[in-house]
């Protein structure tokens, strides 16, 4: 048989075609994502607005499910489902790391930052390098986003160090750094489930939190509480993560569109916490919570303790020498420009 002219080209230009056809697409994933950040909140409202935006522009490759409110549990037990493969990701506190990357928690520092303008200055040096460091543990970050400063809040009136250790003071159950930040202070903690310290405030099981004003409001302790010292004993921020292992076998180009969409709605998040962690402040006051000002050797006694802390927590290996010398850095050079 003689074939036509350029017959074996076209041949092999059809075959490369249906080659392509019969080929398998990528298969879609769908990345489930828990958190105790209530459905309705900003967060999920913003969360929700860039999965849509994912599965859009993916085509559906990837998508995002999310089960807030907590029904996974709260954060220690959603890190230890995505550790097991039940779940790919969370929005979860730092501090939920504190076994796995320590260094995350270098902002929870006792009483590290004196204002938000701090934070300001020294996040924008240092969180590309935390973000880094969670690529090293096994982890994709997709960005850190403010919950606010923790200021101490009280049905009882205190103002020194010494006044603070007599009271019955509460830490979230697990939280190794609230807990390890109140006993620098040689305050002993009393440890409960978040959900349990609106009765503990009306029992009289507690009297003390020391909470952002964005996470007193919507659990309703303000009503139980009447004095606010106005101190922020330490920044607390969360970040949303993703496990390595589940995104094995996802397109390069789908990764970088969930970090470009969801790292933006991340980013989005951080901006609209700092306008309501100021706006909660005022709401505390406006019902009737009393802030109180230190003086100046109250303040100092606070910082000399503070100070102490700080240095036990890099001689226990806490935090790393290296991290804690660049934020210290940072804030002499900020401190030296007032």
């Amino acid at each position: 048989m003689i074939c036509p002219p350029n017959m074996h080209r076209w041949l092999a230009v059809a075959g490369a075609v249906c080659a392509v056809a019969l080929a398998p697409s990528p298969a879609a994933k769908t990345l489930k994502i828990a958190t105790v950040s209530p459905d309705g909140s900003s967060w999920m409202k913003t969360l929700r607005r860039a999965g849509d935006d994912l599965d859009a522009a993916t085509a559906g490759r990837l998508t995002l499910r999310f089960y807030p409110g907590g029904t996974m549990g709260d954060d220690a037990s959603v890190l230890k489902r995505i550790r097991v493969g039940q779940l790919h990701g969370g929005l979860v506190l730092t501090t939920t790391f504190a076994n796995i990357y320590p260094d995350v928690q270098v902002y929870n520092l006792p009483m590290v930052f004196r204002n938000l303008e701090e934070v300001d200055a020294v996040r924008e040096a240092m969180d590309p390098v935390l973000m880094s460091g969670f690529r090293d543990h096994g982890f994709l970050a997709l960005g850190l986003s403010e919950v606010g400063m923790a200021y101490p809040m009280g049905t009882r009136r205190a103002r020194s160090v010494a006044d603070a250790r007599k009271l019955k003071v509460w830490a979230p159950q697990g939280d190794a750094a609230a807990v390890r930040m109140l006993r620098a202070f040689s305050i002993t903690p009393i440890q409960m489930p978040i959900g349990e310290v609106l009765t503990g405030l009306s029992t009289g099981l507690i009297d003390t939190v020391a909470s952002p004003p964005v996470a007193t409001l919507p659990l309703l302790w303000h009503t139980r509480l009447k004095f606010v010292l106005d101190l922020p004993l330490m920044y607390v921020y969360g970040t949303l993560v993703v496990s390595e292992r589940a995104l094995r076998g996802v397109q390069s180009e789908d990764v970088a569109a969930l970090e470009q969409i969801v790292g933006g709605a991340m980013a989005e998040t951080d901006r609209q916490n700092r306008a309501d962690h100021d706006a909660a402040r005022q709401v505390l006051a406006d019902q009737g919570l009393a802030f109180i000002d230190l003086t100046p050797p109250e303040l100092a006694d606070w910082r000399k303790n503070a100070a102490v802390a700080r240095a036990d927590w890099v001689d226990k290996g806490v935090i790393s020498v290296g991290i804690h010398d660049a934020i210290v850095t940072r804030l002499a050079e900020i401190r030296a420009d007032l």
